[in-house]
């Protein structure tokens, strides 16, 4: 008994300083839109009507409300943004939501466009990457609850050129290559996100390997939030339909892409420091999702059969808006310790699945090379699975085996190489 009341002491107290920590949480969400307010002609007003596309997105952000919305393929009218704001974000009493600056210095019929929240984010700059193609737009903001100015956050938005082939592959390396030149050069070890539609047929892709490029691009180099069950050649892979993001139709409606769920084309990424939580903001291991993926939907629309991951409203929202899905992703932002001691007290992890029935699969964030504990334990404190592991990379990884363990509730504990530990609640079913 004593042991119980020492361990939920330890537990308590645990939420208690992670309640009193002045932090905050940003939600992120890239979507493509699908030629909003750019009529090719086969999308026009009758099957891609902008009015129906407002109703449908306010719709689908009924589901997932973000601080900051990215998104591809809107028009090159520069009233959109403004009319986009006016028609989705500052509604029913909300007028926070403001839109960040274009360019389109490629001369694109397509567009990316940035909207925030202005109540937790100050936007400091505007700039491009590159703009072969199609301009990729950086983005630079600032925390209004920030007092010491120090913590900012990049958001890079790219829409990679369409199309399969040799011909459309080279042409998305070079834009990919084109962003990181640009990113190692002027966002060295900086908290830097990366979004947008990148057409890409698999992770064997040169321009999915130049993003995640340690070796080339050291200093700015991506993650991807699904590494590694996500990441593969996902083009037609049923292995991966929790993963696709298109096509949301089977039918064909004359604008939309058709042929049901099989690609992953839209990703959030993020820089090792977002990562490992070194300047201020950290991912929250687990939150990146595709809004509206069940894991049902290969070769399938997002409405037929049944969506089990939202409502049916927004299923249809998702369906009749776009052939594609949002992805969304949540950071904490850390404003209570200074930014140079952040890299030295937060241990980033995901632990997925919870609740787990054969596996857990466990990764977490280190600075150093050297040995990790993984300790299972259940509320009697009793030790159910104890391993050390060697981690020679920033990025630890492991698999614990639970099938033979009894149903119920159990603490995971990860002890990383530089001395932090987090401790979980698992459910094993």
């Amino acid at each position: 008994m004593k042991k119980n009341i020492i361990l939920i002491s330890l537990i308590l107290l645990g939420f208690y300083f992670s309640a009193s920590a002045q932090t905050e949480t940003l939600k992120v969400m890239q979507y493509n839109l699908l030629n909003y307010g750019n009529n090719t002609g086969y999308c026009n007003a009758e099957n891609n009507n902008v009015n129906d596309k407002d109703g449908y997105i306010r719709t689908i952000l009924t589901a997932y409300y973000p601080d900051v919305f990215t998104v591809c393929e809107m028009g090159r009218n520069t009233s959109l943004p403004t009319n986009f704001v006016n028609n989705n974000l500052n509604i029913n009493g909300i007028d926070y939501w403001m839109a960040g600056p274009g360019a389109n210095s490629s001369n694109s019929s397509l567009t990316n466009c940035i909207f925030y929240n202005s109540t937790k984010l100050t936007l400091i700059s505007h700039t491009m990457a590159q703009t072969y193609i199609r301009d990729v737009d950086v983005y630079n903001f600032k925390f209004k609850n920030d007092n010491t100015n120090k913590i900012i956050l990049t958001c890079v938005i790219a829409h990679l050129k369409a199309g399969s082939g040799s011909d459309n592959e080279a042409k998305r390396k070079t834009m990919a290559e084109n962003i990181m030149r640009y990113l190692e050069l002027n966002y060295r070890e900086c908290n830097v996100l990366i979004m947008g539609d990148f057409n890409l047929y698999g992770a064997s892709e040169p321009a999915y390997q130049a993003l995640i490029n340690r070796d080339n691009y050291p200093n700015s180099y991506f993650i991807d939030p699904v590494y590694p069950y996500g990441v593969g050649e996902w083009n037609s892979n049923s292995y991966y339909a929790s993963y696709h993001t298109q096509s949301t139709h089977t039918d064909n409606n004359g604008c939309a892409s058709n042929g049901g769920m099989d690609d992953r084309f839209d990703f959030i990424m993020m820089s090792e420091n977002i990562y490992n939580g070194r300047d201020g903001i950290r991912y929250n291991g687990g939150t990146y999702n595709a809004l509206g993926q069940d894991g049902r939907r290969f070769n399938k629309s997002i409405i037929n059969p049944i969506n089990t991951a939202v409502s049916q409203a927004v299923a249809n929202a998702l369906h009749n808006n776009s052939d594609h899905l949002p992805v969304t992703m949540e950071l904490s932002v850390n404003f209570n310790i200074g930014v140079d001691e952040v890299s030295d007290n937060v241990m980033n992890r995901d632990i997925f699945p919870n609740p787990a029935s054969d596996k857990i699969n466990v990764r977490f964030s280190q600075n150093n090379i050297g040995k990790a504990n993984i300790l299972l334990f259940n509320s009697l404190g009793q030790t159910v699975y104890n391993q050390d592991i060697f981690v020679n990379d920033c990025v630890g990884e492991h698999v614990i085996p639970v099938e033979n363990l009894p149903k119920g509730f159990y603490f995971l504990r990860i002890t990383n190489a530089d001395g932090l530990t987090d401790t979980s609640k698992i459910v094993v079913e």
